[in-house]
């Protein structure tokens, strides 16, 4: 059984492209941009004290998924257990989703990556690779043994649906949301990661303890400029529009110009050749950018 018309996108932020493929599948008009910032993904950022490449993977998704709601999707979690986990257990699972998928719902998994499930054949159940065959992205779940997962972490399936018609407004309750986040981190995830303000300092203090070399200094950067760039994409999308939007437009293009600013300088801070005092100069003017970005954010909503 394969899924018609099911794909996933070649997103750094996996998650967002399992949301999109979910989009597109249920026919929902929604751009790239739309999806980041409306999910309110485009104003996360997460960092281990290490900077651990699991940042963008390792924290609490309930208000991200109950934004996801406002895109027009329902999604729930089917369940998590380990590839060494009970066995009655991972068949339950592979239950869950063979009748998730049969009833009409897209379906995915977390375990090193976030993956599509395109559907099932005897032997297993096909996840999406959406950079290709590499080591993080199996494209099989070997019943029973989860045998191409077994080092990864405990995996979890979730199921998408179309929900009920998109929120009018999505924007703001995603403005909302973007300044808990930076403001309130600590609600959004645990210790050792650091979200909003917070994941800046893990990430600086990481660079200082000589983490800035390594592979997670680089996937986070990557992952959390991208975000920042659909953020960039999108109001500047609302301030070039002829038509008023949920923002005027001049705040709109001073937000546009910053989160694309904001954006460049996390790219270049992925450079693996650069040196450590480069990579800190430019994640400490993006924490600056970022903390004016939701300044404005937050005059916005009190206005």
């Amino acid at each position: 059984m394969r899924v018609a018309d099911l794909e996933q996108p070649p997103y750094n932020t996996s998650m967002l492209g399992v949301v999109k493929g979910a989009l597109d599948h249920f026919g929902i008009g929604c751009s790239r941009e739309e999806a980041f910032v409306h999910s309110g993904h485009a104003f996360v950022i997460n960092v281990h004290n290490e900077l651990c490449p699991s940042g963008p993977y390792v924290w609490n998704y309930d208000g991200f998924l109950r934004l996801i709601g406002n895109l027009g999707l329902d999604v729930e979690s089917l369940g998590t257990s380990h590839a060494q986990g009970e066995q009655a257990e991972k068949t339950a699972l592979e239950s869950a989703v063979r009748a998730a998928l049969d009833g009409g719902a897209v379906c995915s998994l977390l375990n090193l990556e976030n993956q599509l499930v395109l559907g099932y054949h005897d032997d297993g159940l096909l996840a999406a690779q959406p950079w290709g065959e590499m080591e993080s992205t199996p494209d099989r779940v070997q019943y029973g043994t989860w045998e191409a997962f077994r080092n990864g972490p405990p995996m979890t399936f979730f199921r998408f649906e179309r929900g009920a018609s998109a929120a009018r407004q999505p924007l703001f309750d995603a403005l909302d949301f973007a300044v808990d986040v930076w403001q309130h981190g600590e609600r959004h995830t645990d210790a050792p990661y650091g979200m909003g303000r917070a994941a800046y300092a893990n990430w600086l203090q990481a660079i200082d303890d000589g983490h800035g070399i390594e592979h997670g200094n680089w996937w986070n950067a990557v992952v959390w400029a991208e975000c920042r760039e659909c953020a960039g994409d999108y109001f500047q999308r609302l301030a070039a529009s002829e038509f008023p939007g949920p923002i005027p437009a001049e705040p709109a293009r001073r937000l546009a110009i910053d989160y694309r600013a904001l954006s460049r300088l996390l790219y270049r801070a992925s450079d693996k050749t650069a040196a450590d005092a480069d990579k800190r100069d430019w994640v400490t003017a993006a924490r600056d950018l970022e903390e004016r970005c939701v300044e404005r954010i937050a005059e916005l909503r009190r206005a």
